[in-house]
């Protein structure tokens, strides 16, 4: 099973700069040689899991920003086949006063793609630290920057997922919370 890197979040992070919730982005005046640059403030959440029960594997990742909605993903191992399922982005609440919850619809991964239910995750977050200040610039694609400063404090999680009649504790590897202020720069065409 896989688990979610800080160059997957960074994505997630980065994802949508061109989508944004209405009031959450800025953009500035294109700089000195056409570059433009956009600036969000995010808030949300992070959360990468995996677990095993009665030969049903499962890996799912959780993710809110305020200014780019919620995405999911679920992955499923059964000795009958592969499922899948994910959304995003939505305007759905993952995380909320503690609680995780997520229905994720779910589907077979072969030639068929038929509907296999949905995998209903369930949990509870907390703080299990003081917030870590952050401070990244990553080059994503060559020649646009992402420039990020926040910080990012460490969860404790604990979830289950339902899926396919199976009941899955899950571990989670990946539980933090984020406040950042991000800026990206678009290089101009000149």
């Amino acid at each position: 099973m896989r688990t979610i890197t800080r160059v997957a979040l960074a994505c997630l992070i980065g994802a949508g700069a061109v989508a944004s919730t209405a009031g959450t982005a800025q953009a500035a005046p294109a700089a000195a040689g056409g570059s433009k640059l956009v600036k969000t403030v995010e808030k949300g959440y992070a959360l990468s899991c995996a677990g095993q029960s009665a030969g049903v594997s499962v890996a799912v990742d959780l993710y809110q920003n305020s200014a780019f909605g919620t995405h999911t993903s679920v992955s499923i191992e059964t000795p009958d086949g592969e499922y899948g399922g994910g959304y995003g982005p939505e305007d759905t609440t993952l995380f909320s006063n503690g609680t995780i919850a997520a229905d994720i619809p779910v589907r077979k991964l072969d030639d068929t793609a038929e509907p296999a239910g949905d995998a209903v995750i369930g949990g509870t977050y907390s703080a299990a630290g003081k917030p870590k200040p952050v401070h990244e610039v990553i080059e994503d694609p060559a020649g646009h920057y992402v420039i990020t400063k926040g910080t990012n404090t460490p969860l404790r999680a604990t979830a289950t997922v339902n899926v396919l009649g199976t009941t899955v504790p899950l571990s989670c590897s990946t539980a933090f919370a984020f406040d950042l202020t991000v800026w990206r720069l678009s290089p101009g065409r000149g």
